[in-house]
């Protein structure tokens, strides 16, 4: 990767790209940017290209929606549960091709949970370069503590409506998603009250059964946090969560791409059942994500990372060490799926869950793209018309 670089592009055209749009891949095609939003997606014979744009020329390669990310905790050593983290993480989440994500925060005593929500609201607010923070996605506290994963169940709460009008306020009113188990205490009634906040709710760490998962469907649950992992899983006398996922449409399923945490057949499964559109691939992603395998300290416990994954010291996963373009690369070379619509989970999907104007490269959608090479590494990303990273490989002038 290089460094980074900050350059404000007014209007620009991305010429001699393979153009992934919703309805077809454009062989030299051509994107039209201006005013941070896309003007136009045509086959470059079809369009006129203003004498005054700054042309980007993609040799050849792919030009894709932006990745989004809906569930990250952090990578090359900076928190997403802290201010300078998550500002840290945006420039370099660019080079990775992610344009847009969700800094997650993960249970704590209140108060502490209080300070973790506040710090990245702040961020949140002064909008960092790079990659653009969408909100946050508060991964409890209403877990389930029988599926704890590698978080202290010590942490975990009953939803309550003052407390969270106390997460809500130090939120800044940021918070875009909560993973909750809705079996536990009176958890199911959060549902509701979440969506009047504009809020997803998500179903995550939870030992719900079928009928449990169904009912927090018909009150309004529409998403599934990392589904198989940390959650009930699927038996053909008792459908769990997994099953839930699986049957219910209204369900926008993350699942972690890393190819460790699930297994190819699993994703592959999983895409059979719900499609690109009901499926949103997601990193999980840890501080711990792109440094070199060794031991480490994050959150109070010891985890040792290999070229694959993060282990707690008991051989529990600790979240995952790859990003969203290699997640991409697991779609495309272990679970065969074309790269058009692998691009689905990572970018229309997401951005549908969010109710976002992102993720297509369409006219009206917000300037969020890639140019990627053969090997699906980024060589420009470019945030709502403003490019953040941009290889010296790349052409143009």
């Amino acid at each position: 990767m290089t460094g980074r670089i900050t350059e404000e592009v007014t209007f620009a055209v991305i010429v001699n790209g393979v153009v992934c749009t919703p309805q077809e891949v454009i062989a030299n095609g051509v994107v039209v940017i201006a005013g941070g939003q896309i003007q136009a997606v045509d086959h470059q014979a079809k369009v006129s290209i203003p004498a005054q744009a700054k042309v980007f020329d993609a040799m050849g390669q792919h030009v894709i929606p932006g990745l989004i990310d809906l569930h990250i905790h952090g990578l090359e050593g900076q928190d997403a549960m802290l201010d300078a983290g998550v500002t840290n993480m945006a420039p370099r989440l660019a080079h990775y091709g992610v344009t847009a994500f969700l800094p997650t925060v993960t249970p704590a005593p209140l108060p502490e949970l209080e300070e973790r929500l506040a710090a990245v609201a702040e961020a949140v607010v002064q909008r960092p370069q790079g990659a653009k923070p969408l909100g946050i996605h508060l991964e409890g506290p209403f877990l389930s503590p029988q599926q704890p994963g590698m978080m202290n169940a010590a942490h975990f709460r009953p939803f309550a409506e003052a407390e969270f009008e106390r997460m809500w306020t130090a939120a800044q009113g940021l918070l875009r998603m909560v993973t909750l188990a809705p079996e536990e205490a009176d958890n199911m009634r959060a549902i509701p009250h979440l969506l009047d906040r504009g809020i997803v709710p998500s179903i995550g760490h939870s030992n719900a059964t079928f009928m449990q998962v169904t009912e927090a469907v018909r009150r309004g649950l529409t998403h599934a946090s990392h589904t198989y992992n940390a959650m009930r899983g699927f038996h053909h006398r008792e459908p769990g969560v997994v099953g839930g996922v699986w049957l219910h449409p209204q369900i926008t399923a993350q699942v972690i791409g890393d190819g460790t945490h699930v297994h190819p057949a699993g994703l592959q499964i999983l895409l059979q059942i719900k499609g690109v559109d009901g499926v949103a691939l997601v990193s999980d992603a840890t501080l711990l994500a792109g440094l070199p395998p060794g031991e480490y300290q994050w959150e109070g416990e010891t985890v040792i990372v290999d070229s694959r994954s993060a282990r707690l010291t008991n051989g529990t996963l600790a979240g995952s060490t790859v990003l969203l373009n290699q997640g991409l690369r697991t779609l495309t070379e272990e679970v065969r799926l074309p790269l058009e619509e692998a691009l689905v989970t990572v970018t229309r999907t997401p951005a549908r869950a969010l109710g976002l104007p992102k993720g297509e490269l369409a006219p009206g959608y917000d300037a969020d793209l890639v140019i990627l090479d053969a090997d699906l590494r980024p060589l420009l990303t470019m945030v709502e018309g403003e490019v953040v990273f941009r290889s010296p490989d790349l052409g143009g002038h």
